[in-house]
């Protein structure tokens, strides 16, 4: 008996429970990589918030290791489809050690300054960015499309995992023994991760297609297959004003929880709260979701806007958790639903090309946000509503004075953002197009 499978491909059912299998080992590799990267991430927030005391300092390391994979996602998805996707993943893990390990050396030696930081994260950024669209492109080589939303919800589970555990590990590591030993320890895992990916490569059996087309060719070739599919491209704007709203928040809550408590507070707090997002990618993962992707989207960015608006007018750090919590729940039924929506409509042999523009597009939120966040909370917000700024009689009366009220009243507009685009997106005729087709994909499928 065969099973419906990507284009090109007629699997056994036998075959289905073997590349599934394949798809957990990786995924489990995965998971392990996302431990590293959040024990690396906090740490080094933290690292370089008590060495300066300025968000923008934290703003920029953030911004240092982020900013290749945007700028570099296209070209790795390019890389892709035209390589061997394993080799890919195994070599990208393997390099993207080397700038940890640099700045491992270097802050041993007192030298980890904030441009040292950002150097160095840099580096180790350049090499995940080709990394990423290998793995998304090798899914669709693994599994069935009936299989690609549990697959998602699985994914957005070990992507959970870098908020839910490394948080608290990281304030604990970081309150005993400093940043040499996160980084340490992240290496370790790019190590056991590299150990996997070689362990299951003859039973990947990527797809790649022959192109006579030279690398600008194909990269233009991803570009127009957007250009031509408007709703994707529209779905990754709206996505793109979502992602900017999610990193005033990534970035800033550090800053703030730190002015609040410290760091082990702060690593658990983070950790609690992201069991939100492990508990829907749970649900995601074993219960599946249904077609109406619109719908999910829609909830999912109002509740999140309204936990962010209220997140940002409370110094509690009891509640602070609480509404993280909420806010994290959101976030795997929003990202599935945009990943099933988008992957539904890309052709396998495209894969590659179209998932490294569409990680570029929908991210430019991210970087944007990163790049003016720490700038507006120093310069702008902060001083605003400390005793004496200029609002510290109006607003401050509603949301309170003290160091970390401007950021606060950054994340309540922030908020407010994300629940205009939770009315808007449903409403946009192309984006309710991609829906519609994958509707009428699942009605042909079952007849």
């Amino acid at each position: 008996m065969t099973v419906e499978s990507p284009p090109g491909a007629a699997w056994t059912e036998a075959e289905v429970a073997r590349n599934f299998r394949t798809f957990m080992i990786i995924w489990a590799a995965q998971l392990v990589a996302r431990l590293g990267n959040g024990l690396t991430a906090f740490g080094l927030g933290v690292y370089v918030y008590r060495a300066t005391g300025s968000s923008t300092s934290v703003a920029l390391v953030t911004l240092a290791a982020f900013l290749p994979g945007v700028v570099l996602a296209p070209l790795g998805g390019v890389l892709a489809d035209r390589f061997d996707r394993r080799l890919l993943m195994i070599l990208s893990d393997a390099f993207s050690a080397v700038g940890l390990v640099a700045l491992l050396l270097l802050v041993d030696r007192g030298l980890g300054t904030v441009p040292v930081v950002c150097a160095c994260v840099a580096v180790s950024s350049v090499f995940t960015s080709v990394m990423d669209p290998a793995y998304r492109a090798t899914v669709t080589d693994l599994l069935t499309p009936d299989q690609y939303a549990r697959a998602g919800g699985l994914v957005q589970f070990a992507a959970a995992s870098q908020y839910l555990i490394s948080p608290a590990i990281a304030g604990f590591l970081m309150a005993r023994f400093g940043i040499e030993v996160v980084l340490l320890i992240d290496v370790g895992t790019l190590a056991v991760t590299t150990l996997c990916v070689a362990l299951v490569w003859r039973t990947i059996r990527t797809r790649r297609q022959p192109s006579e087309r030279g690398f600008w060719a194909d990269f233009g070739f991803g570009v127009g297959f957007l250009a031509r599919n408007r709703g994707i491209t529209v779905l990754m704007l709206l996505v793109t004003l979502v992602t900017f709203c999610m990193g005033f928040l990534q970035t800033l809550l550090t800053p703030m929880l730190l002015d609040l408590s410290n760091e082990e507070t702060l690593g658990i707090v983070r950790s609690v709260a992201a069991i939100g997002m492990v508990v829907s990618s749970l649900a995601i993962g074993i219960f599946n979701m249904g077609n109406r992707h619109l719908t999910y989207m829609a909830y999912a960015l109002a509740v999140a806007g309204v936990a962010v608006l209220l997140l940002g007018a409370t110094p509690n750090v009891l509640l602070i958790g609480v509404l993280a919590f909420v806010f994290f729940m959101t976030l795997p039924p929003l990202n599935t639903s945009v990943e099933v929506l988008v992957r539904s409509s890309i052709p396998n042999e495209t894969q590659g090309k179209v998932w490294g523009l569409v990680g570029l597009i929908s991210q430019l939120g991210y970087l944007v946000a990163y790049a003016v966040s720490g700038v507006l909370a120093d310069v702008v917000f902060n001083p605003l509503l400390v005793p004496g700024g200029a609002l510290a009689g109006s607003l401050g009366s509603l949301v309170g004075v003290g160091p970390s009220r401007g950021i606060g009243l950054m994340l309540m507009v922030v908020g407010l953002l994300l629940v205009a685009t939770a009315v808007v997106v449903p409403r946009v005729r192309s984006i309710r197009k991609l829906e519609n087709d994958l509707l009428e994909q699942s009605w042909e499928s079952k007849e």
